[in-house]
Order: structure tokens, then sequence, then C-alpha cells
């Protein structure tokens, strides 16, 4: 099985398994970081990590529920996962809720997908390759909607000529999605991002002619010792400058 077959087969996989725990009352509790997790969370995270291992056993392997080593560091290629995106939405049993997946070489992502199996919508793209829903290539949006911010930034993204939206019902992976199909203009979040949270959407938009970037407008590198990016500005190319500049002081 080639790359694409694999990711893609994990994530439907991944998704029925979410779906077996969705609207049941999963097991939920607090992470020492704070942040919540289910038992669907590790479910899912057991079933990628090892399915990918068994296929790909020279890759390293960087998940929001597996425990992180350096290990990954010495690696060329490195799969990205986020085994539910949106886990309070989907404690909730909510639609707003997605699995991520993404291999990256050398830092960089080579393809990624989100599944939302509630809407049964895969979104996948590939470097040089395109993007895609449910198989159907994205075209490059044209359309300027509102930019997903946090509260802060609404002055100065809204003086930079852009509607707004406060927060979203998706959370920060499905984002990539809606500016890639032209629905947002931007995803814009300040404050550091996990990996996880970003390598699976990252080439839906500049597959579809944007770019994705650091909110001071640096490039995102993948696989570094800090699994961390510092804040994200993901939009059409057009765009990027005024926001950077909108968002650079916040």
């Amino acid at each position: 099985m080639d790359d694409l077959s694999l990711m893609l087969h994990c994530l439907r996989e991944a998704g029925a398994i979410a779906l077996k725990f969705h609207g049941q009352n999963p097991k939920v509790w607090n992470k020492p970081d704070g942040t919540v997790v289910t038992e669907a969370d590790i479910a899912v995270d057991d079933y990628l990590k090892s399915t990918i291992r068994t296929a790909r056993p020279d890759d390293g392997w960087l998940s929001e529920e597996t425990k992180d080593t350096p290990e990954r560091l010495s690696k060329t290629r490195l799969w990205i996962a986020d085994p539910i995106d949106g886990t309070r939405a989907f404690s909730n049993a909510t639609r707003f809720w997605g699995v991520g997946l993404a291999l990256t070489a050398e830092g960089a992502p080579v393809m990624g997908g989100i599944y939302c199996p509630v809407d049964d919508v895969l979104y996948h793209a590939v470097k040089g390759g395109g993007a895609f829903r449910n198989g159907t290539a994205i075209a490059p949006p044209n359309d300027k909607g509102p930019a997903i911010v946090p509260r802060r930034a609404i002055g100065p993204v809204e003086a930079a000529g852009f509607a707004t939206q406060v927060s979203s019902e998706w959370p920060l992976l499905l984002r990539f999605a809606l500016v890639a199909e032209g629905r947002n203009a931007a995803a814009i979040s300040i404050g550091d991002k996990q990996d996880w949270d970003l390598a699976a959407g990252h080439l839906l938009v500049t597959e579809t002619g944007g770019v994705v970037t650091t909110s001071s407008g640096a490039p995102l590198r993948y696989n570094q010792p800090k699994h961390q990016q510092p804040g994200l500005v993901a939009t059409q190319q057009r765009w990027h400058e005024s926001l950077i500049k909108a968002v650079g002081t916040l």
C-alpha cells in the first residue's frame, strides 16, 4: 500500500473507531496540562500508531496522545496525528470534530488528511498534487469570507479590510479546510500551537494557492525538538502580507 492509500485508509478506519464512542457518554478526563481527553482519543491513537508503525517501521511518530521521545528527530519521515481534533465537541456529541494525519519529510509536509466522520467528509492534500474533498479537487477560492481570529485580533484585522469571525465551532485543523474552500479568508491564531494542530491541514491551504506561516510570517518547520509553532496565519497568498502586518504586534 502506498503512502496516500495508507493515510486515507487509516483516516477512515480511525473515524469508524471514534464513531463507536460518539454520543455514548465516553469516559472523559483532564490531562496534566488541563486539556480534555476521552477514551475515544486513546483508542484512535492506539489504532493509528499501531497501523503506521507496522506499515512504516522506519518512520517516526508524533501524536497528541503519545508521549513524545527524541527518537523521532533522527527520522527523515515523520507521521503526525491528532486522533480527535475537537475533543470537547466530540465529548458533547456534536459534529465539529475530526481525525487528522499527516506525513512530513525533512521537516516539510508531503501529504495530510482530515476526516469528519459524522458528515463523512474526507479532506486530503498531496504536495504538488492538489487538495481534495471526498476525491473532488478543491479549486483555489476567489471569495473573501471572514477571517477566523482570536478576540484580541479583531481590531487590527478589521482595520486591514477583513470581516472577522471570532473563534469557530470548527477546531483548528478543520479551519484549514474552511480556508482552502474559501468559506473563510484566513485562520489566525496567536500563541504557541502544537504540530498536531496544524500538520494535517497545512497542505489543504498551500495546494489551493494559499500560504501557511507563523503569526510573524516565518515558515512552519516540523519535526523540531519542540513540537510547537509560534502562532498561525493560513490564508491566500494575496492577503498574507496585510494579515501578518495586522497581527505582528499582538
